[in-house]
């Protein structure tokens, strides 16, 4: 099924595609040569540096072989056509020889171009002939052009902006050339029929060359068959399939990152959908113009409506791909198909279960990733494992991780204390994000009702308790004022956990504040109010209360500064 789609993609973007044998790479630098076959002027540098690890290269569509990115042993016999790396051109890395790789480029180049009278193929000829690797190191920006960011290197005719291997001579050499190539015979997993077949699936820039498919060991074949016999696919739905997924990779809006985990996704047909499901899975913060039509489109959704253009749309399909990387292969993280109308619905669904009373500053459709750093102190912390399984909750509407739960329980324990590194202001330790999770996993996994604001009339001992553990705090500030820690700050995860060993202290410290607040009753009744539909204090609160505890606390806490904001407003 993934393969089909794929080909299906490829089939539908039509121009947008490389042809067969051909592919859009990255390309870092281009050297411009004379007739002659001389270096003129300096190497251009065609890289635009984001930051200090990330650049933006010039893309081109290249001529292009599966067996270009295995770069061990044998594999420096297997050079690309007119544009490859440093080393290839030039014979050199750094200041190490690399005779192999420069001898296998030049005999490519002589093998496809043959008795070709074109300017360009006879330029690159004529500078392979009379090339020293000796001086590579004196050419400017040689350092760069062999570093990580370095990527291809290209030919430039002297008096032309084009690359050489993009004159439409030299791309007949190749498209001929690669016409003739044989292939054994076989049944196509594809479609069953019998093709010439692809051995060796397409290496995609995850790590050091990484395939879809691969049999890198003997013990994954079967049967006497080697490598791609194992998995028999035609050269060309290999061709494809793989064009499309490298389309869909270099895309800025058809792909996202989330954990370790790169999805891409696309429609059976060109779909407003495409560019909005990246931006409701992970807003870009930085594209404000994206992130207000993005909300104004989950804003219908939520209430069950749909643009016209999406609407019209409901019926086709959308495929979601999860991959990562796992040593000399990619790993599928998850794979789901399901209609537009139905994908609308599952966010409808999500958004709804986290939909919680929040500020103005805060993001009303979070992303996957916003939701993913509550559980952790750091982002490197981030389980990646949590992260596809949470992803896939959100597109199938199944239940969402325990672990997500779990984390949201343990930052609010570990942030209880939390002071603002600047003011030294307490932070609070259930903000909206979490209480919005732990109401999201309640109402989902264990059908809990849970409300978006404060429900006075809900009568959980767990809920309660969390109300007046808010109310204990507010009579502690309105007695004391400005205080190093409050009863947050110290009781917390205990009041939250075994409720009975520090409630009844709580109760007591509150009858002083009561008495030195100027307007003690008020909180004395707070007080009084919850406590007259809690019968006992719990030795234990399971986990799920524990959350329940947090939503109230989060609830009153709210209601409580509402009502201060509303007397202030009221200049009482």
């Amino acid at each position: 099924m993934i393969f089909q789609s794929l080909i299906s993609l490829y089939d539908r973007l039509g121009e947008e595609a490389p042809p067969y044998g051909f592919s859009v790479e990255d390309i870092g630098f281009a050297v411009t040569i004379d007739r002659q076959g001389n270096i003129v002027g300096e190497p251009e540098d065609l890289r635009n540096k984001i930051n200090a690890n990330k650049y933006d290269f010039r893309q081109s569509v290249v001529p292009y072989s599966n067996k270009v990115n295995v770069r061990a042993n044998a594999a420096a016999k297997t050079p690309n056509f007119m544009v490859d790396k440093a080393d290839y051109l030039f014979g050199m890395s750094g200041k190490s020889k690399k005779d192999v790789h420069h001898r296998s480029f030049k005999k490519l180049i002589d093998e496809v171009c043959g008795e070709s009278r074109d300017e360009g193929a006879l330029a690159v000829r004529a500078f392979l002939d009379n090339w020293q690797p000796r001086y590579a190191s004196e050419l400017p920006y040689w350092k760069e052009m062999c570093g990580i960011h370095g990527k291809w290197v290209a030919f430039r005719l002297q008096g032309e902006r084009r690359f050489i291997h993009e004159r439409e001579a030299v791309r007949r050499l190749w498209a001929d050339f690669v016409k003739i190539e044989e292939f054994p015979r076989g049944i196509s997993f594809i479609d069953g029929e019998s093709h010439d077949l692809q051995l060796q699936y397409a290496q995609f820039k995850f790590g050091s060359g990484a395939s879809l498919v691969s049999f890198n060991e003997k013990a994954y074949e079967s049967y006497g068959k080697k490598k791609g016999e194992n998995a028999p696919i035609s050269v060309e739905a290999e061709f494809k399939s793989s064009s499309a997924l490298k389309h869909l990779l270099r895309s800025r809006n058809q792909r996202l990152r989330i954990g370790d985990a790169t999805t891409v996704f696309w429609a059976e047909r060109v779909s407003p959908v495409e560019t909005f499901f990246g931006q409701i899975l992970n807003p870009t913060v930085e594209d404000t113009g994206a992130m207000k039509s993005v909300q104004k489109f989950l804003e219908a959704v939520r209430q069950g409506t749909m643009p016209t253009d999406i609407e019209r749309d409901r019926d086709i399909r959308f495929y979601i791909l999860g991959l990562s990387l796992n040593k000399a292969r990619l790993a599928l993280r998850f794979w789901h198909v399901c209609s537009v109308g139905e994908l609308m619905a599952q966010f409808r669904d999500h958004f709804n279960n986290l939909e919680m009373e929040r500020s103005d500053r805060d993001i009303p459709f979070p992303g996957v990733w916003h939701l993913l750093k509550e559980t952790a102190r750091e982002t490197k912390d981030i389980s990646p494992v949590l992260a596809g399984s949470l992803t896939r909750s959100i597109l199938t509407g199944g239940r969402y991780p325990q672990t997500l739960f779990q984390g949201v329980i343990g930052r609010i324990r570990a942030d209880q204390a939390k002071k603002h590194p600047s003011s030294g202001k307490s932070i609070s330790n259930v903000n909206y994000l979490r209480a919005a999770i732990l109401k999201a996993v309640l109402q989902r996994n264990h059908n809990t009702e849970v409300p978006m604001s404060l429900d006075s009339e809900r009568r959980e001992t767990a809920y309660l308790l969390g109300r007046l553990f808010a109310v204990l705090e507010k009579a502690q500030l309105d007695a004391l004022g400005k205080v190093n820690a409050t009863i947050k700050d110290r009781f917390f995860s205990a009041a939250s956990a075994t409720p009975a060993s520090v409630f009844p202290r709580l109760l007591r410290l509150s009858q002083h504040h009561i008495e030195k607040a100027e307007y003690g009753y008020v909180s004395d009744r707070r007080i009084s109010e919850i406590m007259e539909h809690v019968d006992t204090f719990p030795a234990h609160l399971n986990l799920q209360d524990q959350g329940l505890f947090a939503i109230a606390y989060y609830h009153q806490k709210n209601a409580l500064y509402r009502k201060n904001e509303t007397k202030s407003e009221g200049g009482e």
